[in-house]
C-alpha cells in the first residue's frame, strides 16, 4: 500500500511537472507584438479594418502571436514619434502615418509631393515603384521594415466660405499637413497653418482656419463638414501610410514565420486599397447630399476643378516644392534625388515644364 501511494505521488509530480513545463513552453514559444495603430478619429478604416485585421492575425497566419493593440491615441505616442519609437523598441509594429514623419524621413514625402498624383490607379504605381527605396531608407535609418502601403484616398479641400478655385485660397488661412503643401499655398497667396488633425474641427468652427486638407472620408468622419460648406475635390496629395516593423523584431522571426507575416499584411493592403477607393466615392456621395450609406450626410457645394488649378498645382510642385524638398532628402540620404528620378519620375511623368497659372 505504502509503495502503491508512492508510486501515485510520483506519477502526480510527474504530471504537474509536465503541465508546468507545457505551459512554459507555450509561453516561450509565442510571439508578442506590441502594436500601435491609427487613431480613432481616423474612423471606418481603423474600427472596421484595421483593429479586426490585428485582433484575427494570429489565426490567419498560424503564429504563435501574441497581440496587444492600441489606437494611436490610446497609447499617448505622438504621431511625429513613431519611427523612434520604432526604432529603439518601445513599440513591434506601427501603422505609419507619413504626412506626420515627413519631417523626420524625407523620403515619406517623396512618395507623395503635391500634385503628383491624380488616382488610386497612379498612387498604386508610385508604390510599387519607390516603395522599396522607402523601406531601405528605413530600414538604415531607423531599423523599421516596412510590410506594406497604402492609402487614405486623394487628399481634397474643404472651406467655410465660397470659392471658385486656387485664386480663392488668397489671403485665406489653410489647414495642411505637409511642408510642401503649405509651399503650395503660399506660392498662391494663402497662409498655411499646420494643425494636428485632431484639432482641425474645433479650427473650422471658430474660424481659426478657412480651409482644410484631407481625404473625404476623414473630413466626414472628424466633423470638419459641420463646419464647412464648399467642396474642391483637387487632388493636392494622397495620404499614403503604411505599416512597418521594428528590423530587431523581423529578424527575430524565422524565414518560414516571415513569410506567413508577409503573406498577411500582403493581402491587408490589398483589401485596404480596395476599402479606401470605395470609401471615397461613398465619402463624396455623403458629401454632397446624395445617397449615404456609412457616414453623416450633408450637402456641400462641389467646386469644379479647372484645367488652369490643375496644370498650376503642378508647375509650383515641379518649380519650388521638388527642389526643396529634394535638398531635405539629400541631407539625409545622399543621393536621394537620383534615387527618385530614377523610380517616381518615369511614373508620374515629372520631366518637363508645365505652364499655366489660375
Amino acid at each position: 500500500m505504502v509503495l502503491q501511494r508512492q508510486a501515485t505521488v510520483r506519477l502526480l509530480l510527474m504530471a504537474g511537472l509536465a503541465t508546468a513545463f507545457a505551459m512554459a513552453w507555450r509561453h516561450f514559444s509565442t510571439i508578442p507584438l506590441l502594436v500601435v495603430g491609427q487613431p480613432r478619429a481616423v474612423g471606418l478604416l481603423q474600427r472596421d479594418r484595421e483593429a479586426p485585421f490585428f485582433r484575427a492575425l494570429a489565426a490567419t497566419t498560424g503564429l504563435p502571436l501574441l497581440i496587444d493593440y492600441k489606437t494611436a491615441d490610446s497609447f499617448g505616442l505622438k504621431d511625429a514619434y513613431q519611427l523612434e519609437a520604432v526604432r529603439d523598441g518601445r513599440i513591434d509594429i506601427v501603422s505609419l502615418r507619413f504626412m506626420q514623419n515627413i519631417a523626420k524621413e524625407p523620403s515619406l514625402e517623396g512618395m507623395d509631393l503635391p500634385g503628383m498624383i491624380s488616382d488610386f490607379g497612379k498612387a498604386r504605381q508610385v508604390v510599387a515603384a519607390y516603395g522599396q527605396t522607402v523601406d531601405r531608407y528605413l530600414q538604415r535609418t531607423y531599423q523599421a521594415k516596412m510590410l506594406g502601403f497604402w492609402s487614405f484616398g486623394p487628399q481634397v479641400m474643404f472651406c467655410r466660405g465660397s470659392m471658385t478655385g486656387l485664386r480663392d485660397l488668397k489671403g485665406r488661412k489653410v489647414r495642411v499637413a505637409s511642408p510642401g503643401l503649405a509651399q503650395l499655398v503660399r506660392a498662391v497667396g494663402g497662409i498655411p497653418a499646420i494643425l494636428p488633425f485632431e484639432d482641425t474641427k474645433e479650427a473650422l468652427a471658430i474660424g481659426l482656419v478657412d480651409c482644410a486638407v484631407t481625404s473625404a472620408a476623414s473630413a466626414n468622419f472628424a466633423g470638419w463638414t459641420q463646419h464647412t460648406s464648399y467642396y474642391y475635390p483637387l487632388a493636392f496629395q494622397f495620404g499614403f501610410n503604411g505599416y512597418a516593423i521594428s528590423l530587431k523584431k523581423w529578424n527575430e522571426l524565422s524565414p518560414q514565420e516571415r513569410d506567413r507575416l508577409a503573406q498577411a499584411f500582403q493581402a491587408f493592403g490589398a483589401e485596404l486599397w480596395r476599402y479606401s477607393e470605395r470609401l471615397q466615392q461613398e465619402s463624396e456621395r455623403c458629401i454632397l447630399g446624395d445617397s449615404c450609406r456609412l457616414l453623416r450626410p450633408h450637402r456641400l457645394h462641389r467646386v469644379s476643378v479647372s484645367r488652369e488649378d490643375v496644370r498650376f498645382l503642378k508647375q509650383i510642385s515641379r518649380q519650388i516644392v521638388l527642389p526643396s524638398w529634394s535638398a531635405r532628402c539629400e541631407q539625409k540620404h545622399p543621393r536621394c534625388r537620383v534615387d527618385w528620378d530614377r523610380t517616381v519620375a518615369p511614373v508620374v511623368e515629372f520631366d518637363g515644364p508645365v505652364s499655366g497659372r489660375p
